[in-house]
C-alpha cells in the first residue's frame, strides 16, 4: 500500500513539474514571440520615416491624405490606423483598429494569434474625425512594452520626465500632453466617446483629476479633445482592475 502511494505521489509530483515547465515555456515564447513582432513593425515604420526625411512634404495634400511614413505598414495590414510612442520608454507600437474591441486582444499586427495581442483603438472611434475622448487599449507586460509602463505614471517623478506622448494616426499628428494617471474599475465609465454637452464634458475632466494620483500643468478646455490610454492593473488581479493616463491632444 505504501509502495502504491509513493508511487502516485511521484506521478502527481511529475505531473505538477510538467505542467509548470510547460506553462513557464509558453510564457516566456509569449515575450519573445511579441518582442520579434514588435521589432519587425518599428524596422518598418522608422524605415519608412527615414527614406522619407529629404523628401518635401507637398501642400496639396487633403485633410484626408494618408501620411506616407504608414505606406508600408499598410500594405501589411489595413487595419493600422496610427502610431504611438514616448521618449525614453519602451511604447513604441503600432495602433490597429477592428469593427469590435475583442478582435486585437489577441492578434498582433499582422492578425496572427498572439496572446500579447496588439495596442488597438476603440471600434467607436474615427480616425479621420477624431472624438472628444479617443481610447487606446493594450495589455500591461511586465517587460514594459505596450502598455506595461503606464503604471509607472502614478508617480508623479516620472510623470515630470515624461509629460508627452506621441500620438500620430494615419492622417494627423498630436502631441499628448499627459493630466491625469489613476488606476480605477470599470464601474467608472472612462470610456466615452462623446458628450451631450460641454458642460458634461468638463464634468467628465472633472472627475478625471479628482480620481488622479498626479497633478500636471495642464488646462483642458470645452474646445479640447482628449486620449485615454487604458490597461489591465494586474494579470493576476480582477478584470475589473484597470490603469488609466490620459492626456489632452495638441495638434503638430
Amino acid at each position: 500500500m505504501k509502495k502504491w502511494r509513493s508511487k502516485f505521489l511521484t506521478f502527481i509530483y511529475l505531473a505538477i513539474f510538467l505542467y509548470s515547465g510547460f506553462a513557464l515555456t509558453k510564457y516566456l515564447y509569449t515575450y519573445y514571440e511579441t518582442s520579434k513582432s514588435l521589432e519587425e513593425a518599428q524596422t518598418i515604420y522608422q524605415s519608412t520615416l527615414a527614406s522619407l526625411e529629404d523628401e518635401v512634404e507637398q501642400s496639396s495634400s487633403t485633410p484626408f491624405t494618408i501620411r506616407p511614413q504608414f505606406n508600408d505598414l499598410l500594405s501589411v495590414n489595413k487595419n493600422i490606423v496610427g502610431w504611438i510612442s514616448a521618449d525614453g520608454t519602451k511604447l513604441n507600437n503600432p495602433i490597429l483598429q477592428a469593427e469590435n474591441n475583442d478582435f486585437y486582444l489577441d492578434r498582433n499586427f499582422k492578425d496572427r494569434e498572439s496572446r500579447a495581442g496588439s495596442v488597438f483603438m476603440d471600434y467607436r472611434n474615427n480616425v479621420q474625425d477624431i472624438n472628444k475622448n479617443t481610447i487606446l487599449y493594450g495589455h500591461a507586460m511586465k517587460n514594459s512594452t505596450m502598455f506595461g509602463s503606464l503604471k509607472n505614471y502614478l508617480n508623479q517623478q516620472y510623470a515630470n520626465e515624461h509629460p508627452v506622448i506621441y500620438l500620430d494616426t494615419l492622417y494627423e499628428g498630436y502631441d499628448i500632453e499627459v493630466f491625469a494617471a489613476y488606476e480605477t474599475t470599470i464601474d467608472f465609465y472612462y470610456i466615452e466617446t462623446e458628450f451631450t454637452s460641454d458642460d458634461t464634458f468638463l464634468k467628465f475632466i472633472d472627475e478625471i483629476q479628482t480620481r488622479s494620483a498626479i497633478e500636471m500643468n495642464v488646462e483642458i478646455g470645452p474646445e479640447d479633445k482628449i486620449l485615454t490610454l487604458s490597461t489591465c492593473k494586474d494579470s493576476v488581479m480582477s478584470d475589473d482592475h484597470r490603469f488609466v493616463v490620459q492626456g489632452k491632444l495638441v495638434k503638430r
